[in-house]
C-alpha cells in the first residue's frame, strides 16, 4: 500500500467561487464541520434574489404594473433554483472534504495534495464567460432591447441585461463546474493517483463508498434542477386560465429535444465517472490477484500439477496468501451498493419521465 504524509494533514476542497471576495467582505464558510452553513456563494445568490424580488418587483408595484409572480406563480421557481444551486455547490464542497477524510485518502496515495482543490478556477470562469456571452447575445441580438421593453418594461430589460448574465450565470456556472469536477475530474484523479483499494472494507467496496455517495449526491442535485426546469417550462401552459393569467404556447419539439439532450448529457457525465472508477477498481484487483497468485505458487511444489498438491495440509504461507485472495476477490468493482444503484436508477428516470408526462398534458 502506498503511504504518504501522515502528519495529520487533510486534503481540502478549497473554496467555492467568490470566496476571496466574500473573505474581504467578512463572510466565511465553515467547512470544518458537518453543519451546513451559508457560504459566500449562497450570500451572493441571496443578494441576486433580493435585487430581483425586492428591487425589480418593488419597482413594478410602485409603477402600477402587475407583479411577475402574480401573472405566473411558477416564475418563483427561478429564484428558488438559484438559491438551490448555490446551496448545492457549497454542500458538494463540504461533502468532498468529508469523502476524502472518510476514505482515508491521504494514507492511500503518495501525494495527498493531488486532491487539494475540487474545481479548477479556469473551468468556472470558462463557464461564466460562455454563459454571460450567450445570455447577452440572446438579449441584445436575438430578442433585442426594444422587444424586451415592450414585453415587460424596464424591469424585464434590466433582468435580461444585468440580473441573468451577472447574477444567475455565475452561480449556475459554479454549480455546473462543481458537478463536472465531482463526476469526471475526481474519478480521473483517483485513477491517476492510483489510489489503493481498501480490501478490508467491511462493505467490500474498496473504501470507495464515500466517493460513490458523493457522485450520487451530485447527480441528485442536478436532477432536482432538471425537475424544476421541466415544471417551470411546461407548467404555465398546463395552468392556463386556472389562476387567471395568460401562458405561453405549449413547448414544442425544439424544447423537448433540448431537455432530452441536457438530460442525456447529465446522465452520460455521471456514467463516465462511474466507469472510470470501475476501471480503476477492476485493474487494481486484477493486478493484486496476479501478484498474490504468483506469491502463492512460489510456496507450492509443482504448482501446475493439482494431483501433487496436498490440499488437506497446505503450507502455512500458502494459506496466508489464499486468505488474502479471498479478501481481494470479495471486493466489488463498483463504489456502490444495491441500494445506491436502485436510487441512481430512479434518479436517472425521474426527470425524463416527468417531462414526458407534462408534455402529454
Amino acid at each position: 500500500m502506498d503511504t504518504g504524509d501522515h502528519s495529520g494533514r487533510r486534503p481540502r476542497a478549497g473554496s467555492p467561487p467568490f470566496a476571496g471576495l466574500a473573505g474581504r467582505l467578512g463572510m466565511r464558510s465553515d467547512r470544518s464541520t458537518e453543519t451546513p452553513t451559508w457560504g459566500p456563494l449562497t450570500w451572493f445568490a441571496v443578494a441576486v434574489v433580493a435585487v430581483e424580488l425586492v428591487g425589480l418587483q418593488g419597482y413594478r408595484l410602485l409603477t402600477g404594473q402587475v407583479l411577475t409572480f402574480v401573472q405566473n406563480p411558477l416564475w418563483l421557481l427561478r429564484p428558488l433554483v438559484l438559491l438551490g444551486a448555490a446551496l448545492a455547490t457549497e454542500s458538494l464542497y463540504r461533502r468532498y472534504d468529508r469523502a476524502l477524510a472518510r476514505s482515508n485518502i491521504e494514507a492511500r496515495v503518495d501525494d495527498p495534495s493531488q486532491f487539494d482543490g475540487l474545481v479548477p478556477d479556469r473551468l468556472v470562469w470558462l463557464l461564466v464567460a460562455l454563459g454571460t456571452g450567450f445570455t447577452l447575445v440572446n438579449a441584445v441580438v436575438i430578442l433585442t432591447v426594444p422587444q424586451l421593453y415592450d414585453a415587460g418594461g424596464a424591469t424585464r430589460v434590466f433582468r435580461f441585461l444585468v440580473v441573468t448574465p451577472f447574477g444567475y450565470v455565475p452561480v449556475l456556472a459554479a454549480f455546473l463546474a462543481t458537478y463536472v469536477a465531482v463526476e469526471v475530474l475526481l474519478p480521473r484523479r483517483i485513477a491517476a493517483a492510483d489510489v489503493t483499494l481498501d480490501y478490508l472494507d467491511p462493505e467490500q467496496l474498496g473504501g470507495m463508498r464515500p466517493v460513490g455517495e458523493l457522485v450520487k449526491l451530485a447527480y441528485y442535485y442536478l436532477m432536482v434542477g432538471l425537475v424544476a426546469y421541466a415544471v417551470a417550462t411546461y407548467g404555465p401552459h398546463i395552468l392556463t386560465g386556472a389562476l387567471g393569467y395568460s401562458a405561453l404556447d405549449a413547448p414544442g419539439l425544439a424544447v423537448n429535444a433540448a431537455f432530452t439532450a441536457v438530460w442525456v448529457l447529465s446522465v452520460g457525465i455521471m456514467a463516465y465517472g462511474i466507469y472510470v472508477l470501475h476501471q480503476h477498481m477492476a485493474r487494481q484487483k486484477r493486478e493484486l490477484l496476479y501478484d498474490l497468485d504468483r506469491r502463492t505458487r512460489d510456496h507450492v511444489d509443482a504448482p501446475w500439477d493439482i494431483r501433487s498438491f496436498d490440499a488437506l495440509n497446505p503450507p502455512s504461507e500458502y494459506r496466508r496468501y489464499r486468505k488474502q485472495v479471498e479478501f481481494v476477490t470479495g471486493t466489488k468493482e463498483y463504489p456502490a451498493t444495491f441500494t445506491m444503484w436502485t436510487q441512481l436508477v430512479v434518479g436517472v428516470m425521474m426527470p425524463k419521465t416527468l417531462q414526458l408526462l407534462l408534455a402529454a398534458v
